[in-house]
């Protein structure tokens, strides 16, 4: 249908244009339903031209699901450019893209690495440069970004570079949240042989939030709070919720299940609540005066509620920070004046 010559046209104007160091090409569903000989004009571009060309023809939704042809992609890197190398004390390699390395994920998790004295070197496969692909091998930990478990793919490449290339795996935890950061903290520590300084990190930087947080008390203490939870369990878990309100000493007086939650996330929240003593839970928000409250914190915006809201991040953010961000909203949400309603949203 004309597509390859397109495509042996669009070639040749790139490497005249931009002189890469390495091909990829990409097929779209429309090349895939076509049968275009994608892994030819590959190959033909490599002979020409003389650096590494390679097809990824996952053909969109054909491929199954679009992220299967990301972690094929990254798949064939490792097949065509890792070496086993000597391992970098400390060194570690970040797996996964969470926004980059200037994302509040990233940034987060770099600055409690080197607390625990560990230096982040890669993040692949987004942010490793063609010129350091053979020299990823060289970090002696591997640390998944993720939120709450990872697809099959990037389990089997963590699996992958720990069996063939020595670069040991952290493990599937997340710091997202500061329950589940704090945990983190010490998987990464006993790891990595440091786990008193795992405690003494996980020690510190509670102190630091504690002493910050203290000049919030005197406006949210006391302060009566809601939550309305709309999202399954896959995606929030209240513990952590209600862990950061009980810093801020305000007083949880309802939990409000929306009408969208299956039977078994209902359960699950029950499960997560009960530790936090006898908070009234409701099946619905129907028929309550929810502008009676100081704050609702939710996971789905409500409309004409009257109660000044906070919507809850769907993934909580990483580290300390993300909790420090996550408290300070609430607090200046508090600030303002009036109880007219209104939401505010947590922003790193």
């Amino acid at each position: 249908f004309g597509g390859i010559d397109r495509l042996h046209e669009c070639i040749a104007y790139t490497m005249k244009t931009y002189h890469p160091q390495c091909l990829l090409i990409a097929s779209s569903c429309t090349a895939g339903v076509i049968g275009d000989d994608v892994d030819e004009e590959a190959a033909s571009a490599e002979e020409e031209y003389g650096i590494p060309s390679m097809s990824m023809p996952f053909a969109g939704f054909l491929g199954g699901e679009y992220s299967d042809g990301y972690y094929k992609t990254a798949k064939a890197i490792m097949d065509r450019f890792f070496v086993r190398n000597d391992h970098e004390k400390d060194s570690v390699l970040l797996l996964g893209d969470q926004m980059g390395p200037h994302g509040q994920y990233v940034r987060e998790v770099t600055r409690l690495l080197t607390l625990l004295g560990l230096h982040v070197d890669y993040q692949f496969p987004g942010y490793v440069p063609f010129k350091d692909w053979k020299n990823v091998t060289k970090a002696s930990y591997s640390i998944m970004l993720g939120t709450a478990g990872q697809p099959a793919g990037m389990v089997d490449m963590a699996k992958r570079l720990e069996t063939e290339f020595g670069v040991k795996c952290v493990g599937d935890v997340y710091p997202t949240g500061f329950e589940s950061t704090c945990r983190w903290i010490r998987q990464v520590a006993e790891v990595t042989g440091r786990k008193d300084l795992g405690d003494k990190v996980v020690e510190e930087e509670t102190k630091r939030l504690t002493a910050e947080i203290s000049s919030y008390l005197p406006m949210t203490k006391g302060k009566k709070a809601a939550i309305a939870i709309g999202r399954g369990i896959r995606w929030y878990h209240p513990r952590e919720t209600l862990a950061s309100l009980q810093r801020l000493a305000l007083d949880v007086e309802a939990i409000y299940f929306l009408p969208n939650l299956t039977d078994e996330d209902r359960a699950a929240f029950r499960k997560e609540i009960d530790p936090f003593g006898s908070i009234p839970i409701y099946e619905d928000s129907t028929g309550h005066r929810l502008e009676d409250y100081d704050v609702l914190l939710t996971t789905n915006e409500m409309t004409n509620a009257g109660v000044r809201q906070l919507f809850i991040p769907m993934v909580a953010l990483a580290g300390f920070e993300g909790e420090q961000i996550f408290l300070r909203s609430l607090y200046r949400l508090l600030c303002r004046r009036g109880r007219k309603g209104g939401i505010a949203y947590v922003k790193a």
